[in-house]
């Protein structure tokens, strides 16, 4: 379980449907949600959106197990991983 967010990271066993309503709470809580949920906000020029972005993908890549990890570990873009993420799962649980 990852400290402070009541929430296990995604596994195997995990339901999908679930982690996920429990992210969307966090990220948008933690001001992230915008990051994930549009496309674009790593090709801004503004700083402080590329900072977020940033941190919203760290906070993902926190929020999934070691597996996860490492099948996103490439992708920088936070919509990216959300979108993949939505694309394996989304219909499954």
């Amino acid at each position: 379980m990852l400290a402070g967010s009541g929430i296990k990271p995604l596994a195997q066993g995990t339901e999908y449907r679930e982690w996920r309503l429990a992210v969307i709470d966090i990220l948008a809580e933690e001001g992230y949600w915008d990051h994930v949920s549009k496309e674009g906000s790593l090709k801004s020029s503004d700083t402080t959106i590329n900072e977020k972005a940033a941190k919203a993908r760290g906070l993902l890549g926190r929020l999934m197990d070691s597996n996860h990890g490492e099948l996103y570990a490439t992708e920088r873009d936070p919509h990216m991983v959300w979108r993949k993420l939505e694309s394996r799962y989304s219909g499954k649980d």
